[in-house]
């Protein structure tokens, strides 16, 4: 995993050495081995590496293959079966790594070259004689790519600041803004914060000619998955058999060790049991924070457990409530979009104390997604008085559009946004889907892509640490997602997980209560941490925006802890979190 960057001109105008700069700082935390360029009168590459595959000179970034470059950021875990083929058609390669694969893929394939590709990528390759760029993204969207085409030239960028720093101008997205507010933070592609500053939808690939012509394509549509009908052994079968390979590749591909997060839950306890059947003496972490007001703060309990079943060198780390408000700017200016949840901070310092000793970790994200792990999907199958998009905003959305514009300044406010696109997608899915069916797909595609995968993307690529995500293996989505919803969630939530993973963990673990990722400071708000978020809404940069409604911010302040979303999140910690991240990302 690494950090990649550009910017492609379409006048003849001079590369402006700052604006370059910008870029580079903005993605040096992603990959500290080493840093490359490449320059010429059409375009600027940058990239910082994380040396994970082929960690000799031979895979430094930019790489150039005759009239090709490219800068690549994430893992091709097929890349020795495709390099094998290409070799059959004549490729001879000067590296062992998975960068040169993709730049002969692209020789011998053109802009199809990205359906032969097993894995999370971002990239861009540069067409020296024909003086384009073409960029793209992987299937589920888990590496991030932003750019901004203006009429000279386009930047692009793995994080959002180095783009941001060279606009003159930083507006808001009223879009954007709406579905911060309204999903929980999700603000899906193309939109960001700030307007005119996209993010290429996953499953998309985008050619740009030397006259700024833009052309976008779609490789992959989750959408086009179609139910079938399996038996309860089928299932069973192709779970196991799926999921142990998402596990083994992430392990063998690389040519350092795989650490786990080991949070004690089923699927990171999964994830820990499957590998010890494919290496020994597997690195296992986790944290905790301080219990208050009964919000527990850790599960070193049942993390502790799996850690002695399965003998892995175990390490856990306790962080104080001063250690977290030390770091919390910290937290807030590795995002590259603002994100509300609180588990981000919990995820930057244990990424951290791991990245010391570690450079690829495991995590469990996405299986609650894939599997149907949370307690409202059985209601969204109950529901019989509404429709698709107003079952799915009564489960999902944070506040209601009515809440919303009382929130916030009326300036900011155009439209129902995320209401009336998210009704747009659904209704043009099959309608032979059941609504928990669609919900599914838009879990898959959007929900968790813009809030839990790019939180752990950001959090542990800050400290240059690679983060591997087996539940959102391609391959395993697309099976979980062509079986019916009611098989997954009938017989209780994660139904057809636990019963997989009776073959591997005692029933404490598999049939515990579900629990959140604890951070309770940024719940239950008091003491220095109120102080903290009542200097930054009352400063003058936020009193100068005014982005809210501050009659509204008033009440919060003087109520911290009596004003929640929907989904249960402290709507003052929502709030500071927004400005905060404003003030740090985006203003001079």
């Amino acid at each position: 995993m690494c950090g990649i960057c550009g910017e492609f001109k379409f006048t003849k105008k001079s590369f402006d050495n700052k604006k370059l700069d910008n870029l580079m700082s903005s993605i040096s935390m992603r990959g500290k081995d080493s840093k490359g360029t490449y320059l010429d009168d059409d375009i600027f590459l940058g990239h910082h590496r994380l040396a994970i595959i082929d960690i000799s000179d031979k895979s430094n970034q930019p790489m150039r293959i005759d009239k090709y470059v490219i800068v690549f950021n994430g893992v091709i875990f097929n890349y020795p079966l495709i390099k094998k083929n290409l070799e059959k058609k004549g490729h001879t390669f000067k590296s062992t790594g998975d960068t040169e694969v993709i730049i002969r893929s692209y020789m011998e394939y053109g802009s199809e070259c990205v359906k032969h590709l097993d894995g999370v990528f971002a990239f861009c390759i540069y067409d020296i004689e024909k003086k384009t760029i073409f960029l793209a993204r992987d299937r589920i969207g888990i590496k991030p790519l932003y750019y901004l085409k203006e009429s000279d030239q386009i930047y692009f960028s793995s994080h959002m600041k180095g783009i941001t720093k060279n606009m003159e101008t930083k507006e808001i997205d009223p879009v954007a803004l709406n579905y911060q507010f309204t999903l929980h933070s999700v603000v899906p592609a193309p939109h960001t914060i700030i307007k005119d500053v996209k993010k290429l939808d996953p499953g998309c690939t985008i050619t740009i000619s030397k006259t700024g012509e833009l052309n976008k394509k779609r490789y992959f549509d989750i959408n086009n998955i179609q139910l079938s009908d399996y038996s309860n052994k089928e299932i069973d079968e192709n779970i196991s058999s799926l999921l142990s390979s998402a596990i083994k590749k992430r392990i063998d591909i690389a040519d350092v060790p795989v650490g786990i997060l080991l949070s004690g839950g089923l699927d990171s306890s999964l994830i820990t049991a499957i590998s010890t059947e494919y290496k020994d003496k597997i690195n296992t972490y986790s944290i905790g924070f301080e219990t208050i007001n009964n919000e527990e703060g850790n599960e070193f309990y049942y993390s502790d457990m799996v850690a002695k079943n399965f003998e892995t060198v175990h390490k856990k780390y306790k962080v104080s409530d001063l250690d977290l408000l030390k770091n919390l700017d910290d937290v807030i200016l590795s995002m590259s979009e603002p994100m509300f949840s609180q588990d981000s901070s919990a995820f930057y310092l244990l990424s951290r104390k791991v990245s010391n000793s570690t450079k690829v970790v495991m995590s469990g994200q996405g299986a609650d997604e894939v599997f149907g792990g949370y307690f409202w999907y059985k209601k969204i199958m109950d529901e019989r008085n509404l429709d698709d998009i107003d079952t799915l905003s009564k489960y999902y959305f944070d506040r209601s559009y009515d809440n919303y514009k009382t929130i916030i300044n009326k300036s900011f406010v155009e439209d129902n946004f995320a209401y009336n696109e998210i009704k747009s997608i659904l209704d043009q899915m099959d309608p032979n889907l059941n609504t928990l069916d669609k919900v599914f797909r838009l879990e898959l595609s959007m929900f968790i892509i813009d809030d839990p995968v790019k939180r752990i993307d950001n959090m542990t690529m800050s400290h240059a640490l690679e983060a591997r995500v087996p539940f959102l293996d391609i391959d395993l989505i697309k099976f979980m997602l062509s079986v019916k919803s009611e098989k997954k969630i009938t017989n209780g939530e994660k139904y057809l997980l636990k019963q997989m993973s009776g073959k591997y963990l005692d029933n404490e673990i598999i049939n515990r209560k579900k629990f959140y990722f604890p951070v309770p400071p940024l719940k239950i708000i008091k003491n220095k941490f109120y102080d903290y978020c009542r200097q930054i809404l009352t400063s003058d940069e936020a009193v100068q925006r005014n982005l809210f409604n501050s009659k509204y911010i008033n009440i919060l302040l003087e109520q911290p802890n009596k004003h929640f979303t929907n989904l249960e999140g402290n709507e003052l910690w929502h709030f500071t979190l927004l400005e905060r991240w404003l003030q740090l990302n985006i203003d001079p």
